[in-house]
């Protein structure tokens, strides 16, 4: 396959990337309107992390498809419902890197980091899962089962 026909994937993963860019900022906008540690901005967090963990699951395979010519990997649909989420996991685990860097060096949250910010991060992945499995639900559905 050369340059020229990859074109349609990277021009896919981009826009991806723009999204996912979109939901950074979003992340950082609500925090910054409702304040660090308010109930809304709680529940606005929660629902980003429920739309990231689903956008982590269709970025993963577009990842996957992107990468499908040159390694020629098939996986069954469940199968990779699976290991999509795995990745929409990954996803979110390196998101909680960046969120405990920042809350640990006071760059973004105006606090001092504690056992909360730990629970926060695990509630956050669960909220990831979340996403990654209402996601994997529709992939199900939209792509039947051979």
């Amino acid at each position: 396959m050369t340059q020229r026909d990859r074109r349609p994937e990277r021009t896919q993963i981009y826009s991806f990337l723009v999204l996912g860019g979109i939901l950074v900022a979003a992340a950082f906008a609500s925090a910054a309107y409702f304040g660090p540690t308010t109930r809304e901005a709680w529940a606005a967090a929660n629902i980003l992390h429920v739309l990231g963990g689903a956008y982590a699951f269709f970025f993963s395979r577009e990842l996957f498809r992107m990468l499908y010519p040159e390694y020629q990997t098939a996986l069954p649909k469940s199968l990779g419902a699976i290991f999509f989420i795995c990745g929409a996991l990954a996803w979110g685990v390196f998101w909680e890197w960046f969120e405990l860097a920042l809350d640990r060096y006071e760059v973004w949250v105006l606090g001092r980091a504690s056992i909360m910010t730990y629970t926060d991060n695990m509630g956050d992945l669960l909220f990831d899962a979340l996403g990654a499995g209402i996601a994997a639900i529709i992939f199900l559905r939209r792509e039947k089962q051979p």
